[in-house]
């Protein structure tokens, strides 16, 4: 589930197709006082088939993932942050299917 900023508080300047690997998922875990992060380059494709708009709220996708360090930090219950140069809005991880 994500939800994108609004374009005037630094989101996307417009909408991404339902099928886009424009955006970066920026994964991070706590370990104790350490936080680690790592980018994952993404397929995201929205489960409603409708475009990712900024200012979406809970919009539904599947991400994909192709990275030895992906179960690492896509754990579900995890959070993430969306890049595309910047961040533009952030979710969090449901379910992972192997």
């Amino acid at each position: 589930m994500i939800t994108l900023l609004p374009s005037e508080k630094g989101g996307l300047p417009h909408a991404l197709p339902h099928r886009t690997q424009s955006l970066t998922v920026s994964a991070h875990y706590r370990e104790g006082d350490v936080i680690h992060r790592w980018p994952f380059a993404a397929a995201i494709t929205t489960d409603d088939w409708k475009p990712l708009s900024p200012g979406d709220e809970d919009h539904i996708v599947t991400i994909l993932v192709i990275d030895d360090k992906a179960a690492e930090y896509l754990r579900p219950g995890e959070c993430f942050d969306l890049w595309c140069g910047h961040n533009v809005g952030s979710g969090i991880v449901s379910r992972r299917v192997f």
